[in-house]
């Protein structure tokens, strides 16, 4: 186990709380234990809901015109730098700028934050409200005059829709954590159709809440359309512009998020008058047509109309039958006539083949005869030409005894005047070639 020294250790403390802070920070705080020595002001910043504190140092000549005196128990903001004191071992800030922690700055800081979230358009997907919503879920302090006068509203204008009450805190540090863990649960839940988040009015810091980062976020995220009522007229927060309806109180929020149960009664009233008037006149004008009809019935005298057409459609019946029998009997009787043709058309074709039978059996033989002559006497031709070729063949004369002389040309010597002197000769006998050379 490393033991580490006092400078050991308050300089690796003053490292660690250097590389943990950039320069600069934003501190809030209330001022307390204010005094002055050698032109340097010392005092503690305090959390109003707290014991926790921190050292703070003015240094004399870096803010010359700023007299912390004036802002002695004020809520303050301050910008600075993060130090720590090796020596002592002691953090502190060394103040920059320091002001009132006014409505001015929250608004300052708030524009700011507006801006970032428009930038992103967190601002611009809007869902459309339910015309008839089934289901409302309110988002709000429990036991609170806003709820009170939601549900009173609610019930007045539209008391056909189910009430789910999300209870959570609405100003201070907690409230924007507690408010998205209901949100979050609000879609989890998945049962209303509608969401109103309300609160009464208060100070811009009281409704600081509703201007968290967070927040405006998860009400931009919302599967589920929301409509906010946050304080009154003149109070606008960044999670009415996430909101997809942003109503000035509560009660307008309510107002907003359901119909008129009255306005609706009137249009179910028109409507029912307008179908009853129109019912009216279309049984009116049926009894009339019917009243037509069955006047022109009696003048008409259909049941006798009827009966003539009876008969009428009896006759042509008859007629009708008739001519078809005498179609089939025609058909019949051609039929009949063409299968006696074809029998007589058959036994001709039967003869005509057997006669053409006959007479292709005698050409065949007739073919065959004058075909074997002609092979014969073709024969007998072959073998006279044969005889013929092998008589001059000039392998039969040199085997008789002749022999065929040749000159340097290759040419056959047919006379003593084609050989030139002292030439050479090639005698070709039955068996072999024979090489001379003429001397004279």
């Amino acid at each position: 186990m490393k033991i580490y020294s006092v400078y050991e250790l308050n300089t690796q403390a003053r490292d660690a709380i250097l590389f943990a802070f950039q320069y600069p920070i934003t501190v809030k705080g209330e001022i307390s234990d204010y005094r002055i020595s050698r032109g340097h002001q010392y005092f503690k910043l305090r959390d109003n809901n707290s014991n926790h504190s921190v050292s703070c140092v003015v240094w004399k000549g870096s803010s010359s015109s700023l007299n912390l005196s004036e802002y002695l128990h004020m809520e303050v903001i301050v910008t600075a730098k993060v130090d720590f004191y090796a020596g002592f071992g002691q953090f502190q800030l060394n103040i920059i700028e320091l002001s009132e922690f006014s409505d001015g700055f929250i608004k300052k800081e708030i524009e700011r934050l507006k801006k970032k979230l428009s930038d992103e358009g967190i601002f611009d997907d809007k869902k459309n409200l339910p015309v008839y919503p089934q289901s409302i879920g309110v988002l709000t302090a429990h036991d609170s005059h806003a709820l009170k006068d939601v549900c009173s509203k609610l019930n007045e204008k539209y008391p056909l829709s189910n009430l789910y009450i999300y209870p959570s805190t609405v100003q201070g540090e907690l409230a924007p954590r507690n408010l998205i863990r209901q949100l979050k649960r609000i879609n989890e839940d998945n049962i209303v159709d509608v969401v109103l988040i309300v609160r009464g009015g208060g100070s811009l810091q009281d409704l600081m809440a509703f201007n968290n980062e967070d927040l405006v976020r998860a009400i931009s995220a919302s599967e589920i359309p929301i409509v906010t009522g946050i304080g009154h007229k003149p109070d606008v927060t960044l999670a009415d512009y996430a909101a997809d309806s942003a109503q000035e109180t509560p009660t307008a929020a309510a107002i907003k998020s359901v119909p008129d149960c009255e306005v609706l009664k009137q249009d179910i009233n028109y409507i029912e008058i307008t179908l009853t008037t129109l019912s009216n006149n279309i049984i009116s004008s049926l009894q009339n047509k019917l009243k037509s009809y069955l006047t022109i019935l009696k003048i008409g005298r259909p049941i006798k109309v009827i009966s003539n057409i009876a008969n009428e459609f009896i006759q042509k019946r008859i007629l009708l039958n008739k001519a078809i029998n005498n179609k089939i009997r025609i058909y019949i009787e051609v039929i009949q006539n063409n299968k006696d043709r074809q029998k007589r058309f058959n036994k001709k074709v039967i003869a005509d083949l057997y006669e053409h039978g006959i007479n292709i059996g005698n050409t065949q033989k007739l073919i065959k005869r004058v075909l074997k002559s002609n092979l014969i006497a073709q024969t007998e031709i072959l073998n006279l030409k044969m005889q013929q070729i092998k008589q001059i063949n000039p392998d039969l004369l040199l085997r008789k005894g002749y022999a065929i002389v040749r000159n340097n040309n290759n040419k056959i010597v047919k006379s003593v005047d084609d050989i030139a002197s002292q030439s050479d000769l090639e005698i070709q006998v039955y068996d072999g070639l024979i090489k001379v050379k003429i001397k004279e």
